[in-house]
């Protein structure tokens, strides 16, 4: 119990916390500068394809490819991105801040098809990659595969700002709600026994194989990141049918 509160806990706290200094020290503008320019050395492809992978959707299909193994991702991920959405979506509203495209116009160096000008806090897209962070390594227990995909999610929070679309308080809020989101969505899922029937596990192998053929015609706005967007949504139309199968064949049907 320990230590999962430790597992939980303490990423929310140090990315709290960092949102709340870059916020109170009014730094927001000064790091974002900085981090901008000095991740143009790695091209403008390399964060175009590690962004896409804080995009809800293809967060939720990322599950799809591990659940062939481990088949509680599903019901912890949908439930995890659900509150989320749930969580970021008034935020974005409420506190109104406007993008870094907005404020410095053309001295952002920005990357993709669609320049952004709608509200930015906190990070939709760090949100999604810590929420499939989270899920991973608490129903995996797995460290490695956790770090790993922990790791990833950071990436995806520094891609935010080297693509131009967000500011750093942004993405360490994000961070922070991400992971508390991916926590919560694993405790409900421990409770969702319906999940553990064959109805339950055909809806979500449905509703996953349908976000999975979704993927081959999403937008998002990365056009250099189009083949691994493509790579992403087979591997998990795959995954998805051979585990329909296995139900199905599990129910004798």
């Amino acid at each position: 119990m320990r230590d999962e509160a430790e597992t939980v806990a303490v990423p929310i706290l140090i990315m709290t916390l960092l949102a709340a200094t870059l916020a109170l020290f009014d730094l927001n503008l000064l790091v974002f500068d900085g981090l901008n320019q000095v991740f143009r050395v790695l091209p403008d492809g390399f964060w175009a394809n590690v962004t896409i992978l804080g995009d809800s959707l293809v967060s939720l299909t990322l599950l799809s490819v591990l659940a062939l193994r481990y088949p509680q991702l599903l019901a912890a991920g949908l439930l995890a991105g659900l509150i989320a959405t749930g969580i970021t979506r008034p935020l974005k509203l409420w506190v109104a801040m406007d993008r870094p495209m907005v404020t410095l116009g053309e001295h952002v160096h920005f990357i993709g098809s669609l320049e952004l000008h709608n509200f930015s806090f906190p990070s939709g897209h760090t949100t999604a990659a810590f929420v499939l962070a989270g899920v991973i390594t608490l129903v995996t227990q797995h460290k490695r595969l956790g770090m790993g995909f922990f790791g990833l999610a950071l990436l995806v929070g520094a891609s935010r700002m080297a693509v131009g679309a967000h500011w750093p308080m942004d993405v360490a809020a994000g961070a922070a709600f991400g992971w508390l989101s991916a926590w919560a969505g694993w405790k409900l899922a421990s409770h969702w026994t319906s999940t553990a029937t064959l109805a339950g596990q055909r809806l979500l192998a449905g509703l996953f194989l349908l976000f999975a053929l979704m993927l081959f015609r999403l937008d998002t706005y990365y056009p250099q990141a189009f083949a691994l967007q493509i790579l992403i949504a087979v591997s998990a139309t795959l995954a998805m049918l051979t585990y329909s199968w296995r139900i199905w064949c599990k129910s004798g049907v």
